[in-house]
C-alpha cells in the first residue's frame, strides 16, 4: 500500500485544481519560503481526519478554504483527495477487495465537512477506522511536520506513550476500549433508570392497594347518598307544594289593588292633556313677540357697530397722513447728502486709476527678470541630473563586477567540495551482494499472493452470507416486537374489561367478598357472565334484569340454607341450576325467547312480551293483563298503567356487551401468544446461526491478516532489495554524470572570474575622471542660487504694491455705485409719498356726510324695542301661571304612577315566585323520573314527621364521609394489575442489564490484557531498534527508552541518550542538533517496527549541519526500501537524494502551483535561497 497522488482544489493557497503525482519511494517538494509547500502536509493531515484548526495553522476550520487575493474572489469550498494503491490488501475489511482507494474530504464556508471513500459519502469515523493499526492518522508519527521534532523531544512521558501505542498498532484496541466503556456507562445509566422505575412502581403499587379499599367504601357511601338525595328531593317537593297554595291567595289580593290604582291614573292623564293644549297656545304668542323683539335688537346692534367702524376708519386715515409727511422730510434730507458724497468719490477714483497703471508696469518687469534667471537654473539642473545618472551607473557597474567575482569564487569552492564528496560516494557503492538476495523473495511473494486470493474469495462469500442472515434476523426481530406489542394491547384491553365487569357484577366489594369466601361462594359464576342474548335485544334484557346480573349461580340451593346466617353485609341472590321449560305453547313473543343460559332466569321474565318497535308496543298495551308487560329493542318497557325507558348501553356500561367482547378476545389473544412464542424460538435460532457465521468470519479474517502481514513483510524486503539495487545503479550513473558536470562548471567559473576582474578595473578608471567635473558644477549652482533669491524678493515686493492699489480702486468703485443706487431709490420713494398724501386727503373729505343719518336711525329703533319688550312681559307672566298648574298635575301623576309601579313589581315578584316554585317542583319530578324513581312512592315510604332539616344533616354526614375519602380512583384494580405486569417486565430487564454489564466488564479486562502484552512487546522492539539506530546516526554513543511506572496501561515513556563523549542524560539536556537526531532515530525506529504506508518529512533537516544531514539522508535512503517518503526541504543534499522532484511556485501572488523540476534547477534554487 502506498500513496499514488494528491488532488487539491480551493485548499489554502491552492486555488485551482492541482494534481500532485507521487512516484517511486522517495519524492521531494522544493520551492522558496511562503510558496505553499507546507500546505501539502496540512492537506494530507486534514483529509485523514484532523479536526483541530490550530493544527492546520488556522483559527476555524473554514480558514483552510482559499480566501481570495486582490485579483481573485474567495472560494466557497475546499476539497482534498488522496489516492492509495491497495493491491497488497493491507487495508482489510470491506475495502480490502479494492486495488485503489480514494479518500476525499470537502468543507464548506459554514465549517461542515463531508467525507468520501471511493466516491461514496461516509462518516469521519469510517475514514479513521481504515487507518487504525497502519501507523497513519492525524496525530501519528507518519507525518513529521515543522516543529514536530521539537514537540516529540519536549513531550511529556504520557504524550510520548501515544506514539508507542500507534507504532504498536493498538489504537484499534484503544478505540474498542473506549466504545466498551461508553457501553458500560450507558448500561449503568440504564440500570439506574430501571432501578428508579422499579422503586417508583413499588411505591405506586402500595398506593394503589390503599386506593382499592377507598373505592369500595366510596361505592357504599354513594348508594346511601343516592337514597337520601331522592328522599330529600321528595321532602323539598312537598314543602314547595305548600308554598304554592299560599302564593295563589296573595296574587288575588294584589290584583285588586292594582286595578284601583290604574283607574285613578287614567283620570289624571286626561286633565294633564287639557292643560298642555292651553299652554301650547300661549307659547305660540310668546314666540311671535320674541321674534319681533330679537329683530329690533339685531338692527340696533348693527347700527351701533357701523358708527364705531366709521369713527375708527377716520382716525386711521388721519394718523397715516401725519406719518407720510414726516417720512417725506427725512428722505429728502438723505438724498441731498448722498449727492455730495458722489462728487467727492469721483475725484478720488481718477487719481487711483493712474497710480495703478504705473505699479502694474513695474511688476511685469520684475517677473520677466525672475523668469530668465529660473530658466538658467533649470538648464544647470538638467546638466547635473545627467551627470548624476552617469555617476550612479558607474558605481553600480563597479559593485556588480566585484559581486560577480566573489560569487564565482564561492561557487568554485562549493563545486570542489561537492566533487570530492561525490568521488567518495562513488567508491563506496557495490552491486554484487544485492543481486543474489532477490530471487527467493520473489518466489515466496507469488506463493503468498495465491493463498491470499483464495482466502479473500471465502471472506467475500462469508460477508454476503452474514449480511443476508442479519437482514433475516432483523426481520424476525421486527415481527416479534410487533407480535409482542399486539399481545400487550389485547391483554390490556382484556384486563380493563374484566375490571369493569367485576365492578358491575359486584365482585369488588371487599366485605361481601370476605363473606362469600367464608361460605365458599366466592368462585361461583355470576348470572351476567352466562347469559347469551340475541343481537339487538341487549338493552331490553339489561333494562329488565339489571338488578339480577350479580346473582350467584350454584348447583343446589339446599346446600346453602345454613349459610344464610349470619346475614351477608349486602344484598345477595342465589340462583339454582336445574332443568326448566316454559309452560307456554308459543314463546316467540316473550323476552325469554331472546335469552339462553344454563341457569333458570325465566321467572324474572315471565309475562314480558317483545315488540320490534314502539308502535307495535302501544298496540299491545291494551291487551296486557295486570301482571304482563311489553318491551322494545330500544328498552322502552310498557305495562298496563306504567312506562319505563332504559338507557342505551355502550362498551363501557353494558354488562352483556362487555361479556361478549371478553369471549371474542380469548381466541385472538391465544393466537397472538402462540405467534409470539414461535417468533421467539425462530429469533433465538437465527441469533445462534449469526454468531456462528461471525465466529467463522473472524477466524478467516485473522488468518487472512496473518498471511497479509507475512506477505507485507516479505514484499517490503523484496521491494527494498530490488529498489536498493536499482537505486545503486542509478546512483552510480548519476554520480558519474554529476562529476562531469562539476568539471565543466569549474572551467566556466574560471573564465567568468577573469572577465569580472577586467570589468572591475575599467570602471574604477572611469570613476576617477568624473571627480573634477562634479566640483565645477557645484560652484555654478551656488552663484545661480544667490541671483535667484534677490530677484524673487524684488518681484514679490512689486506685486504686493500693485495688488494693494488695485484693491483700493475696487473698493472706491463699489462705494460710488452704492451711493448712486441710494439716491435713485430715495427719489422714487418721495414720488410715492406725494401720491399717498393726495389719496388720504380725498378720503377724509368724503367720509363726514353719512354720520348724522346713522344716529337718527339708531334712536328710532331704540324707542320701538321698548314697546315690544312690555308686550313680551305680559305674555311670559300668563305662560308661567299655566306651567305651575300643569306641574302640579304631573307631580300628582308621578306619585300615583310610582305607587302603581310598586304594586305592579310586587305582583310580578309574586308571579315569579309562584313560577319558580312550579319549575322547581317539575325539576324535582324530572330528576326522580330520570333516576327511575316515582315521587308518590317515595312520599308514601317516608316516615311520619320527616323533616328536610333532619334529612339534610344525614346527607351532609354522608357527603362529609365521601369528602374525607378524598379523590377516589375507581379503576385502581385494573391499574394495579397493569403495574404488576410492568414490574415483572422491568425485573427481567434489570437482570438482563446486570448480565450485560458483567460481560462488558469482562471485555474491558480482556482488552487490557491484550493491550499490555502488545504494548510491552512493541516497547521492547522499539527500544531495541532505537539502540541500534542511535549509534549509526551519532557514529557512536548509546540510547534507550525507560518506563515511568510498572503498570503498562498507565506508564509514560522517557528517552535517555548518551552521545559520544557525554554522560547518560535525558533528552531534554542535549543540544538542539542532538535532540533533533535523537528524535529522528526514535521516529525511524517506530517506522521499522510498524511501517506506515508513507512518511511525510517537512523540513526535518533544517536544524542539522551538513555532516548530520548526510547521516540523516543515509538513514532515509535505507528506510526507503520499505517506506514511501514525501520530503519538503531546502537542503541540496536532501533534494539530490530524491527519485522524483516537484516544485511549488507562486508566480501569481497568493496562488500556489506545481511545476516539474530537474535536479540541476533544484540545486541552483537552493543555492539562491
Amino acid at each position: 500500500m502506498y500513496l499514488k497522488s494528491i488532488q487539491l482544489a480551493g485548499f489554502k493557497s491552492f486555488a485551482d485544481h492541482t494534481a500532485i503525482p507521487i512516484r517511486g519511494r522517495m519524492n521531494a517538494i522544493v520551492g522558496p519560503n511562503g510558496c505553499g509547500k507546507s500546505n501539502v502536509v496540512d492537506a494530507i493531515r486534514w483529509v485523514i481526519g484532523e479536526t483541530s484548526a490550530k493544527q492546520l495553522r488556522g483559527q476555524t476550520m473554514s480558514d483552510v478554504i482559499f480566501n481570495g487575493t486582490h485579483a481573485r474572489h474567495p472560494m466557497s469550498k475546499a476539497s482534498i483527495e488522496l489516492l492509495f494503491e491497495n493491491s497488497e490488501g493491507r487495508i482489510t475489511g470491506e475495502y480490502a477487495q479494492y486495488a485503489e482507494i480514494a479518500i476525499r474530504r470537502e468543507v464548506e464556508r459554514d465549517g461542515t465537512s463531508t467525507y468520501f471513500i471511493n466516491g461514496l459519502p461516509v462518516r469521519r469515523r469510517d475514514v479513521v477506522d481504515i487507518f487504525l493499526g497502519t501507523g497513519l492518522g492525524p496525530h501519528s508519527y507518519a507525518i513529521i511536520e515543522q516543529g514536530m521534532i521539537s514537540r516529540l523531544i519536549e513531550a511529556k512521558p504520557e504524550e510520548l506513550r501515544v506514539y508507542i501505542e500507534e507504532a504498536a498498532g493498538i489504537s484499534k484496541y484503544r478505540e474498542r476500549r473506549r466504545e466498551t466503556e461508553t457501553r458500560i456507562r450507558h448500561t449503568q445509566e440504564n440500570l439506574l433508570r430501571v432501578n428508579d422505575i422499579i422503586e417508583e412502581l413499588a411505591k405506586q403499587l402500595r398506593h394503589l392497594k390503599r386506593q382499592v379499599t377507598a373505592a369500595e367504601r366510596y361505592q357504599a357511601y354513594q348508594q346511601r347518598e343516592a337514597q337520601l338525595t331522592a328522599q330529600m328531593k321528595a321532602l323539598e317537593w312537598r314543602s314547595l307544594e305548600q308554598k304554592r297554595h299560599e302564593q295563589d291567595c296573595l296574587l288575588q289580593e294584589q290584583n285588586t289593588v292594582y286595578e284601583r290604582y290604574m283607574a285613578e291614573e287614567r283620570s289624571l292623564e286626561v286633565d294633564i292633556e287639557k292643560s298642555r293644549a292651553e299652554k301650547e297656545i300661549i307659547v305660540v304668542q310668546q314666540s311671535s313677540v320674541q321674534k319681533e323683539y330679537y329683530g329690533l335688537s339685531a338692527e340696533i346692534a348693527r347700527l351701533e357697530q357701523q358708527i364705531k367702524d366709521t369713527a375708527a376708519q377716520t382716525r386711521q386715515w388721519e394718523k397715516e397722513l401725519t406719518d407720510n409727511n414726516a417720512l417725506w422730510e427725512e428722505l429728502h434730507e438723505n438724498t441731498l447728502g448722498c449727492r455730495q458724497q458722489i462728487t467727492t468719490l469721483e475725484t478720488e477714483l481718477a487719481s487711483l486709476h493712474s497710480r495703478m497703471i504705473r505699479m502694474q508696469n513695474a511688476s511685469r518687469e520684475s517677473q520677466q527678470a525672475l523668469k530668465n534667471t529660473e530658466e538658467n537654473r533649470d538648464r544647470w539642473q538638467a546638466i547635473w541630473d545627467a551627470f548624476q545618472e552617469e555617476h550612479t551607473e558607474v558605481v553600480s557597474q563597479l559593485e556588480v563586477a566585484h559581486t560577480q567575482w566573489e560569487h564565482y569564487q564561492q561557487q568554485r569552492r562549493d563545486l570542489e567540495e561537492r566533487k570530492n564528496a561525490l568521488d567518495t560516494q562513488k567508491q563506496q557503492l557495490s552491486l554484487q551482494a544485492l543481486q543474489t538476495e532477490i530471487i527467493p523473495l520473489s518466489e515466496r511473494v507469488q506463493q503468498l499472493n495465491q493463498q491470499l486470493h483464495s482466502l479473500k474469495t471465502q471472506l467475500s462469500a462469508g460477508a454476503e452470507h452474514i449480511t443476508e442472515q442479519r437482514r433475516a434476523h432483523h426481520g424476525l426481530q421486527n415481527d416479534w416486537q410487533a407480535a409482542a406489542q399486539e399481545y400487550q394491547t389485547l391483554e390490556a384491553q382484556r384486563a380493563s374489561l374484566e375490571s369493569l365487569q367485576k365492578a358491575a357484577l359486584g365482585q369488588e366489594n371487599e366485605s361481601m367478598n370476605a363473606w362469600l369466601t367464608t361460605k365458599q361462594l366466592i368462585h361461583h359464576p355470576r348470572l351476567g357472565q352466562h347469559l347469551r342474548v340475541n343481537a339487538g335485544w341487549e338493552l331490553a334484557v339489561e333494562t329488565v334484569l339489571r338488578n339480577y346480573f350479580d346473582a350467584i349461580c350454584i348447583d343446589h340451593l339446599d346446600d346453602y340454607w345454613e349459610h344464610i346466617t349470619p346475614s351477608p353485609p349486602g344484598p345477595l341472590t342465589l340462583l339454582e341450576k336445574s332443568s326448566f321449560s316454559v309452560g307456554l305453547n308459543d314463546t316467540s313473543f316473550l323476552l325469554a325467547s331472546q335469552v339462553n343460559s344454563d341457569w333458570p332466569f325465566h321467572a324474572w321474565l315471565t309475562g314480558i312480551y317483545i315488540a320490534d318497535h314502539w308502535e307495535e308496543a302501544k298496540r299491545r298495551r291494551s291487551q296486557l293483563q295486570p301482571h304482563e308487560s311489553v318491551i322494545t329493542r330500544e328498552g322502552i318497557w310498557l305495562g298496563p298503567h306504567w312506562l319505563r325507558v332504559g338507557k342505551a348501553p355502550t362498551a363501557d356500561s353494558s354488562v352483556l356487551v362487555r361479556e361478549r367482547t371478553l369471549l371474542a378476545l380469548k381466541e385472538p389473544i391465544h393466537e397472538v401468544q402462540e405467534k409470539r412464542n414461535a417468533l421467539a424460538s425462530a429469533l433465538a435460532a437465527s441469533e445462534t446461526q449469526l454468531h456462528e457465521l461471525e465466529r467463522k468470519r473472524d477466524a478467516e479474517q485473522q488468518h487472512y491478516q496473518e498471511l497479509s502481514d507475512t506477505l507485507t513483510a516479505i514484499q517490503a524486503q523484496f521491494s527494498a532489495k530490488q529498489m536498493h539495487l536499482t537505486d545503486v545503479e542509478q546512483r552510480q550513473s548519476r554520480l558519474q554524470q554529476a562529476l562531469l558536470d562539476i568539471d565543466q562548471r569549474i572551467d566556466a567559473l574560471d573564465r567568468a572570474c577573469q572577465e569580472a576582474q577586467h570589468q572591475q578595473k575599467h570602471w574604477e578608471e572611469v570613476q576617477q575622471h568624473r571627480v573634477f567635473r562634479r566640483s565645477t558644477l557645484l560652484s555654478e549652482r551656488d552663484q545661480l542660487r544667490e541671483v535667484l533669491d534677490q530677484q524673487r524678493e524684488n518681484a514679490e515686493r512689486e506685486r504686493q504694491q500693485a495688488s494693494e492699489c488695485e484693491m483700493r480702486l475696487t473698493t472706491t468703485k463699489n462705494q460710488l455705485e452704492l451711493l448712486r443706487q441710494t439716491v435713485e431709490h430715495g427719489e422714487r420713494q418721495l414720488e410715492q409719498l406725494d401720491e399717498h398724501k393726495k389719496t388720504l386727503t380725498a378720503k377724509l373729505s368724503s367720509h363726514n356726510a353719512p354720520w348724522e343719518q346713522m344716529n337718527q336711525a339708531l334712536q328710532t329703533c331704540l324707542e320701538k324695542r321698548l314697546s315690544v319688550e312690555q308686550s313680551l312681559w305680559v305674555v311670559e307672566k300668563t305662560l308661567e301661571q299655566h306651567q305651575q298648574q300643569l306641574k302640579a298635575l304631573e307631580t300628582r301623576w308621578d306619585s300615583l304612577h310610582k305607587e302603581l309601579k310598586a304594586v305592579q313589581e310586587e305582583l310580578g315578584t309574586l308571579r315569579i315566585q309562584h313560577q319558580t316554585i312550579a319549575v322547581r317542583q317539575t325539576t324535582i319530578q324530572e330528576a326522580l323520573v330520570g333516576e327511575g324513581l316515582i315521587l308518590t312512592e317515595i312520599l308514601a315510604d317516608l316516615p311520619e314527621g320527616a323533616e328536610t332539616v333532619e334529612w339534610g344533616k344525614q346527607l351532609q354526614e354522608i357527603s362529609q364521609q365521601i369528602e374525607r375519602l378524598g379523590p377516589v380512583n375507581l379503576a385502581a384494580v385494573s391499574e394495579c394489575e397493569t403495574l404488576n405486569e410492568r414490574k415483572m417486565y422491568l425485573d427481567k430487564q434489570q437482570q438482563d442489564l446486570t448480565e450485560a454489564l458483567t460481560l462488558l466488564q469482562d471485555a474491558i479486562r480482556k482488552i487490557d490484557r491484550e493491550t499490555r502484552a502488545k504494548f510491552r512487546e512493541t516497547f521492547d522492539q522499539i527500544n531495541q531498534k532505537f539502540q541500534q539506530l542511535f549509534p549509526s546516526i551519532f557514529i557512536g554513543g548509546q540510547a534507550h527508552l525507560d518506563l515511568t511506572e510498572e503498570d503498562v496501561l498507565m506508564t509514560g515513556v522517557i528517552v535517555r541518550a548518551q552521545p559520544p563523549g557525554k554522560r547518560n542524560v535525558t533528552i531534554h539536556m542535549l543540544s538542539g542538533g542532538e535532540k533533533a537526531l535523537t528524535a529522528i532515530a526514535l521516529v525511524f525506529a517506530m517506522f521499522q517496527l510498524n511501517p506506515a504506508p508513507f512518511c511525510v518529512l517537512d523540513e526535518v533537516d533544517a536544524p542539522l549541519d551538513d555532516i548530520n544531514v548526510g547521516r540523516f539522508c543515509h538513514i532515509v535512503k535505507t528506510m526507503a526500501q520499505d517506506i514511501q517518503f514525501l520530503m519538503i526541504s531546502h537542503n541540496k543534499v536532501t533534494i539530490e537524494m530524491a527519485d522524483h522532484l516537484m516544485g511549488v511556485t507562486m508566480q501569481e501572488p497568493g496562488i500556489s502551483r506545481i511545476v516539474s523540476v530537474d535536479m540541476e534547477q533544484a540545486i541552483r534554487m537552493v543555492e539562491t535561497v
